[in-house]
C-alpha cells in the first residue's frame, strides 16, 4: 500500500521561490540578482491585496531567492522528481489555502479576525480516508490550525490523531515515522517559526531555511524507518505571500459585486509551488493545471484503491509514468550532472543525513508524467 504525506508551508510563488527551476525547463523567470536572504517581511497578500493586483493597481515585489543557496534539499528535490508547474491556490492569504487543501472548498476569502475561531461544518480529506478503511494524522502547532476549523474533527477520537508540536525536537511527525507508526495519510503543517512564514516581528533571516530543515527531517525520518519505497510526498505551500508571477492562472470562476457587474476571478489565485517526490515518483515537470482541491480529491480515490496514488491532474497513475522530461535549457546537463552524481546537499540540521535516493536515478534520460497565519490583518 502507498502512504501519502502532505506537507504544507506557508506564503510562496513558483518566481519568488524556485527562479533557479528556469534552466531546467520550468515556467519560471529567473530575473537575476537573486538574494541571499529572503525578505522581510512578507508583503500584503490578503483578498483585497490580490484583488487590486489583478486589476492593475497594485504591483506585487519581483524579488527573488537563491533557491540553490538557501533551500538546497528543496532545490535537490524539484530537479530530481517530479515540480508541478501550474498549480495554484486561491487569490488570498493563509486559511482559505489550508481549507481548500483539507476539504476541497473554502466558506471563506480572508483569515479569521484576531482572536476568533469559527467552526464550520464541512467535510475533510480525513474523514473521507477513515470511511475508506484507512488510518490518518494531522500534525499541527499547539494552535490545532487550521483543523480547529472543522466541526467534524472536533470530537475525542478524531482529536487523538491530531499530533502538535512546538519545535523539532518534539516534532510528532518524526517520531512516529521513526516508529514506523505513521498512519496511511499523513498532513502535516509545520509549528510558528519552522512553516517558512517571514517573521512580522523579529527578524530571522534563516526562516526558510530554518522550514526546509524540518521537512528534510520529516523525511529523513521516514527513509531511515524504510518506508521511502511505499511513500509518496507531495509538498505544497498555503498562498502566494504577496510574491508577484509571471504566469496569470485560468479564470475558472468569477463572481460580480458592485465594482465589478460582469465578475471578478475568484478561481484560480496565483500559482504556487508544489512537488510530488518518494520512491515511486520519477523525474520531470507536470504541465497541467490543478488548484489545492486536487489534494483531497485524489486522496479519496487512493482511498478507495489504496495501491495506486494518482498524479495531481487526476487521469493518470504515478506508478509507471513514461515520457521524456522537459529539462530543455542548454545549461540542463551540467545542472543535472551537479544535482545527480551525488545523493544531493549534504544537511545541516539535525538528524538528517540520510538521502533517498542515489544519483543512478538520474542516469541517461529522464521520464516525466504522461501529463506532464497570522490573522485578518493581511499578512498570513
Amino acid at each position: 500500500m502507498v502512504r501519502v504525506v502532505i506537507l504544507m508551508q506557508e506564503n510562496k510563488t513558483p518566481d519568488f521561490y524556485f527562479p533557479t527551476l528556469a534552466s531546467w525547463g520550468a515556467d519560471i523567470q529567473n530575473r537575476g540578482n537573486l538574494l541571499k536572504s529572503p525578505p522581510l517581511p512578507d508583503p500584503p497578500h490578503d483578498r483585497n491585496a490580490w484583488v487590486h493586483y489583478k486589476m492593475g493597481n497594485y504591483a506585487p515585489t519581483t524579488l527573488q531567492i537563491d533557491n540553490d543557496a538557501l533551500l538546497p534539499y528543496y532545490s535537490w528535490l524539484t530537479k530530481q522528481f517530479t515540480y508541478c508547474d501550474y498549480h495554484f491556490g486561491l487569490g488570498t492569504n493563509s486559511t482559505p489555502g489550508h481549507m481548500l487543501a483539507v476539504s476541497g472548498q473554502t466558506p471563506t476569502l480572508r483569515n479569521p479576525p484576531r482572536g476568533t475561531s469559527p467552526v464550520w461544518d464541512l467535510p475533510t480529506i480525513f474523514k473521507h480516508v477513515e470511511a475508506g478503511g484507512h488510518t490518518w494524522g494531522a500534525f499541527t502547532g499547539t494552535d490545532l490550525y487550521p483543523v480547529k476549523f472543522y466541526k467534524e474533527l472536533a470530537d475525542p477520537k478524531s482529536r487523538k490523531n491530531i499530533h502538535t508540536s512546538t519545535q523539532p525536537s518534539d516534532d510528532k511527525f518524526t517520531a512516529m515515522a521513526a516508529a514506523k507508526t505513521l498512519p496511511d495519510l499523513s498532513f502535516a503543517w509545520s509549528p510558528a517559526g519552522y512553516d517558512e512564514h517571514a517573521p512580522d516581528q523579529t527578524a530571522n533571516p534563516q526562516f526558510v531555511t530554518k522550514g526546509q530543515n524540518l521537512t528534510w527531517q520529516r523525511v529523513d525520518a521516514v527513509v531511515k524507518a524504510g518506508g521511502w519505497a511505499n511513500t509518496v510526498f507531495i509538498l505544497t505551500w498555503d498562498d502566494w505571500g504577496g510574491y508577484a508571477d509571471h504566469v496569470s492562472t485560468p479564470n475558472a470562476e468569477t463572481v460580480i459585486d458592485a465594482l465589478h457587474p460582469a465578475g471578478f476571478q475568484l478561481i484560480g489565485g496565483t500559482r504556487i509551488p508544489m512537488l510530488m517526490f518518494g520512491g515511486q515518483v520519477k523525474q520531470g515537470i507536470d504541465t497541467n493545471w490543478h488548484s489545492h482541491a486536487v489534494i483531497p480529491k485524489n486522496r479519496d480515490r487512493s482511498a478507495r484503491t489504496p495501491a495506486v496514488w494518482h498524479s495531481p491532474s487526476g487521469h493518470v497513475r504515478l506508478i509507471g509514468w513514461t515520457g521524456r522530461c522537459k529539462f530543455s535549457s542548454p545549461s540542463s546537463a551540467c545542472l543535472r550532472q551537479r544535482y545527480c552524481a551525488t545523493a544531493g546537499p549534504q544537511p545541516n540540521t539535525q538528524n538528517t543525513s540520510a538521502q533517498p535516493v542515489g544519483g543512478a536515478e538520474c542516469a541517461g534520460s529522464a521520464e516525466v508524467g504522461g501529463e506532464r497565519r497570522c490573522d485578518d490583518c493581511g499578512t498570513g
